[in-house]
C-alpha cells in the first residue's frame, strides 16, 4: 500500500472589516438567536464562507438570512452552512470547525 501524502496545513480565512463582521453576526442572531456562533472559514478573499452552529437546523431560514446578507455585503458569492447543535458535522462544517474563526 503506498504512503499517505502529508495532509495540507491549515488556511487563514480571508479578512472581514469590522463593518462587514458586525453586520454578519447581527443578522445571524436575528435569524438563529442570541446564543448562534457564527465562523468565518473561507480563504478565498472574493467570498465569504460562513458556518453557523445554532438551536434551529437546516430550514428554510438559511434563505432568508441569507439574503439579507447578500443585499448588503459586496463579494462574488457568501456561502452559509448551518450546523444544529450537537448534532454531526458534515462537509464544509469539519472546515469551519477545524480552521475557522469566530466572529
Amino acid at each position: 500500500m503506498p504512503e499517505a501524502s502529508e495532509p495540507l496545513p491549515p488556511q487563514k480565512p480571508a479578512t472581514l472589516t469590522k463593518e462587514e463582521e458586525s453586520f454578519i453576526v447581527e443578522t445571524v442572531r436575528r435569524f438563529y438567536g442570541d446564543n448562534a456562533v457564527v465562523r468565518n472559514f473561507g480563504p478565498a478573499p472574493d467570498r465569504i464562507d460562513l458556518h453557523v452552529e445554532a438551536e434551529i437546523g437546516r430550514d428554510m431560514t438559511l434563505y432568508d438570512c441569507l439574503g439579507v446578507l447578500l443585499t448588503r455585503i459586496d463579494r462574488a458569492a457568501i456561502s452559509l452552512e448551518i450546523t444544529k447543535r450537537g448534532s454531526k458535522v458534515y462537509g464544509p462544517a469539519k472546515i469551519a470547525y477545524r480552521q475557522g474563526v469566530i466572529l
